[in-house]
């Protein structure tokens, strides 16, 4: 809200009346000081108090106790020769302007008893440090000033000297490792601790791996609070945890070793069943360490009180196994005759514990795969539409997403172990073919005076087979999968035999059939809006004709082109 001219106004007036008290507090304290200076005793406190403030000192009481110093060791006493000790002080970020005049009274009381032959006694110091402190500790920074300071400044040390966090135990977590071709389970070694001190900045994110409720144990954080000083036990250093629980909060001495249970998020499994989603990036439970303290010390960086950001994330590991047999030719023509769709096996494994895979067996076989089958009678009840096409015949073998596939994921810690966000790590084998085709149609076509035996046939595969590793930050995950996907283009061709007729017309190619099957299958991500990989197969039929041409000996050439099937879409498939 922007201030009134008004506001201002009364802004203005109060600094000045600030400027005039403390130049009144300071020459009780200081009898000397306006006795020699006569009337140029105000012209020095405002000049003390500018320099204050260019020196980033907003306070009050803090540019108080700066300009009392100018009393003790003179004006701009800092740039003076011996005086280094106070432009170090000085040179700490103004963002800590309490704790800068806090360490140069400190400093200045250890000067004065070091120091032969001083005017000025230790104890006076204190004594007006103390008095500014009483008399204008509850003042708002300049530009607030007429607003009190919520708390009362702190005067005593109080600082933390390093905070360490560490998992309790082995945590017990497993992954699944693909070893010479073998999968197998191994334990996890935890993190190393975690150390926050003025080397070592609070990190934007501490990751927790943690099971989900009935999936295991929680995993147990364990803190140790080491202060530097410590202003009252009673009141520091104090640590909270604040999480999905609500809040727990521990003081002084209990501060120095604790520990506690870190809850994640519990997660919904996927419509379609346990493993139906590949590498779900599940979403952690944001969580909060606090530690207070009041972030004074007389000497050294000041550390003061932390905001510690945690996420915790499902600690559990999947891994599943899919077995495709390969498709068998059968005659769909003539017909109708079912499809008979082959079998698929599958297995789901959460942390070594088998889960329910029927439901991801049916979405293969009931959907994927019964998905063919209404393809390949479309294409058959397609031939035998075929204008003056007789015995007609369609033999097909046809299989998408065929063979073994083999997959782990699961968070795991990054490379930061505790400090930064986890990390989705995701390994999988493709032993597979995603397309293996061979469909052949066949019949007997009296077309323009001409009687032929025609073939039209395709066949081809395109392989999925690579082994996928992500077990580190780059690549990222979404790179790493643009290779669990495959693509092809399987064109048609065309035969002709030619059968006796009366007029002795032939039926020729005039040139190569148009047309192809393409599609792709494979893993691409999610679009249920879930996060993950999902599987999918996609197929159609590009616009197939024929360019022909009838030789007649009567008649001459003529040409023309044979449409057989119009642009379709076949299959349109994906996991759940």
């Amino acid at each position: 809200m922007n201030a009134t001219p008004e506001d201002e106004a009364l802004e203005s007036a109060a600094w000045s009346g600030f400027v005039q008290r403390l130049g009144e507090q300071l020459a009780l304290a200081w009898p000397a000081m306006p006795q020699r200076l006569g009337e140029r005793y105000d012209a020095f406190v405002a000049l003390a108090v500018e320099r204050a403030l260019e020196r980033g000192f907003t306070r009050p009481a803090a540019i108080g106790r700066y300009v009392n110093l100018w009393f003790v060791w003179g004006p701009a006493f800092h740039d003076k020769p011996g005086f280094e000790w106070a432009r170090g002080i000085l040179a700490a970020p103004s963002t800590r302007e309490w704790n800068i005049a806090h360490q140069l009274v400190q400093r200045s009381m250890v000067e004065l008893e070091r120091l032969p032959g001083t005017q000025v006694e230790p104890r006076a110091l204190a004594a007006s440090d103390a008095g500014v402190i009483d008399a204008f500790g509850e003042l708002g920074p300049r530009g607030r000033l007429r607003r009190p300071v919520p708390t009362p400044l702190p005067r005593a040390a109080c600082d933390l000297e390093a905070v360490e966090l560490k998992l309790a135990g082995d945590a017990g977590l497993q992954d699944y490792r693909l070893v010479d071709g073998d999968w197998q389970r191994a334990v996890l070694a935890p993190p190393p601790a975690l150390r926050i001190d003025a080397a070592h900045p609070v990190p934007d994110c501490v990751a927790v791996l943690s099971s989900q409720s009935g999936q295991g144990p929680r995993a147990r954080l364990q803190a140790r609070v080491r202060a530097a000083a410590v202003c009252d036990g009673d009141l520091h250093p104090a640590l909270g945890f604040l999480g999905p629980h609500g809040g727990w909060k521990w003081i002084g001495h209990e501060t120095r070793a604790l520990g506690w249970p870190v809850a994640t998020r519990d997660q919904t499994l996927p419509r379609a069943g346990p493993g139906a989603v590949i590498a779900e990036a599940t979403s952690p439970e944001p969580q909060r360490i606090e530690i207070d303290c009041c972030g004074l010390r007389d000497e050294g960086d000041v550390l003061g009180s932390l905001k510690v950001p945690l996420s915790a994330w499902p600690a559990e590991q999947w891994w599943i196994e899919i077995q495709r047999a390969a498709p068998a030719a059968q005659a769909l023509l003539p017909g109708p005759r079912p499809w008979a769709r082959a079998t698929t096996r599958c297995r789901v494994e959460r942390d070594g514990a088998p889960q329910d895979a029927a439901p991801l067996r049916e979405q293969f076989e009931q959907g994927l795969d019964a998905a063919i089958g209404v393809a390949l009678h479309r294409l058959g009840a397609a031939w035998e539409a075929l204008p003056g096409l007789t015995a007609a015949g369609f033999d097909a073998a046809l299989g998408l997403l065929g063979g073994r596939m083999a997959a782990t994921w699961g968070w795991h810690y990054g490379p930061g172990g505790l400090d930064g966000p986890a990390l989705m790590r995701f390994i999988a084998a493709f032993e597979m073919d995603a397309c293996v085709a061979d469909l052949r149609w066949s019949g007997r076509l009296e077309l323009a005076g001409t009687a032929s035996r025609i073939h039209l046939e395709l066949a081809g595969k395109s392989p999925l087979r690579s082994t996928l590793r992500r077990e580190s930050a780059e690549p990222a995950l979404d790179a790493v999968m643009k290779t669990a996907v495959a693509r092809w283009r399987l064109p048609f061709t065309f035969a002709i035999e030619a059968l006796a007729a009366e007029r002795g017309a032939l039926l020729q190619l005039a040139g190569p059939p148009a047309g192809a099957l393409v599609g792709e299958a494979g893993l691409r991500p999610c679009t249920s809006g879930r996060s993950g990989w999902e599987w999918f197969a996609g197929l159609r039929l590009e616009a197939a004709s024929v360019p022909l041409r009838v030789v007649d000996p009567l008649l001459g050439e003529s040409r023309f082109e044979l449409p057989i099937f119009p642009p379709t879409t076949l299959v349109d498939w994906s996991l759940g």
